[in-house]
């Protein structure tokens, strides 16, 4: 429906989740005067489904800003907001590491898709999957376009620590795991032609030190501790 991302995805996740949202549940839990507000231009027919909901909750996950997250301070002035260490994984994600070639919206995350090769949700653990789930495709396996299989979207960075496992198989455990796999710059699922692997995935030659400097910036220096200041005393 060219909808936002985050409502696309929410839309999914309520039915993935099985939950049910209709006029009479909205009534009960004393939403409906909460949906009239936010959407008064459309038809009430229309109002109290999970197109809307989606999107109140797409609202509210917009407005979790990680502005008191040691890099965001650090933009905003405070020169002793990060750590040295921080400092240099800085430097590297902007330079070296080149991470910054697809992590480069205010999020840093992107709209872009890039195929890494890691392996699937299958062969890490998954449950009511296969080698022939068409989410093993990426982009591609929904779009129909041969150009984008394998491809998954860039994720934003912000407390990524504390979201593990990682990649769409989950198949690292670890943000170290992660740096590891990029610095490595070898894919490690056969099933993924090479002319589909991102040119920006190449071994990127980083020492032990700079793998740790580098893993320090993405465990705190983008980690905002405070977050539950979003956290609304009630729910109604």
């Amino acid at each position: 429906e060219r909808l936002g991302s985050l409502e696309g995805q929410n839309i999914e996740g309520l039915k993935v989740h099985r939950l049910l949202i209709n006029r009479e549940l909205v009534e009960f839990y004393g939403y409906k005067e909460l949906f009239d507000a936010a959407f008064p231009d459309v038809p009430e027919e229309e109002r109290y489904n999970r197109k809307t909901a989606s999107f109140a909750i797409s609202a509210y996950l917009r407005a979790l800003l990680c502005t008191e997250a040691p890099f965001q301070r650090w933009l905003k002035g405070e020169d002793n907001a990060m750590t040295d260490e921080q400092k240099r994984g800085a430097l590297l994600f902007f330079g070296k590491a080149g991470c910054y070639r697809c992590h480069n919206e205010p999020n840093l995350g992107s709209i872009t898709f890039h195929a890494l090769g890691v392996e699937d949700l299958y062969e890490n653990g998954g449950l009511k999957t296969s080698e022939n789930d068409r989410r093993n495709l990426g982009r591609g396996g929904f779009t129909g376009n041969p150009d984008e299989l394998y491809r998954f979207r860039v994720p934003q960075l912000y407390n990524l620590g504390d979201s593990g496992p990682y990649f769409h198989g989950s198949s690292k455990h670890t943000l170290r795991e992660v740096v590891e796999y990029f610095n490595n710059g070898v894919p490690e699922n056969s099933r993924v032609p090479a002319s589909q692997i991102s040119p920006f995935f190449h071994p990127l030659n980083l020492s032990i030190s700079e793998q740790s400097d580098l893993e320090a910036f993405l465990r705190e220096g983008l980690r905002d501790p405070s977050l539950n200041r979003y956290v609304p005393e009630q729910v109604q």
